[in-house]
């Protein structure tokens, strides 16, 4: 499996790896549950959901608009008073439950392509908290 085979796996169970993600993240990091005590999780499953499809469209075929959505991104994190060292947690999160979201069809080869597109369209948005973007 590879990683855009893992996406349309993601893709076809709707919000399941979302909810799986969620639950993780804020058992493993309760610190940021205040973040999100006023998002609606349907709404951010699809979020979450859709930037799982833009990072994985950044590693294949990078565009320009692409790269203004993910520094897009950056500029509202840096708004909501994220640190960058939360998003190393996040990764951390992520990849876990990709894990047990995949099963036996997870490698360490799929962890590796999904670390390395992950924490490329991570650094493309900390550009966005240098150099903030409207909309």
């Amino acid at each position: 499996m590879n990683i855009h085979q893992s996406l349309q796996r993601i893709l076809e169970a709707k919000d399941q790896l979302a909810s799986m993600f969620y639950e993780h993240f804020l058992t493993q990091y309760p610190e940021y549950r205040p973040l999100f005590d006023r998002v609606d999780f349907s709404r951010q499953q699809v979020l979450l959901t859709t930037t799982l499809m833009i990072v994985e469209r950044f590693d294949s075929s990078p565009s320009p608009a692409v790269e203004q959505y993910l520094q897009y991104l950056g500029t509202k994190h840096h708004q909501l008073e994220i640190p960058r060292f939360a998003f190393d947690q996040w990764i951390e999160a992520m990849l876990t439950t990709m894990q047990r979201f995949h099963g036996d069809d997870w490698s360490e080869d799929l962890a590796q392509q999904w670390r390395a597109a992950i924490e490329n369209a991570r650094d493309r948005m900390f550009q966005g908290y240098e150099e903030r973007m409207t909309v």
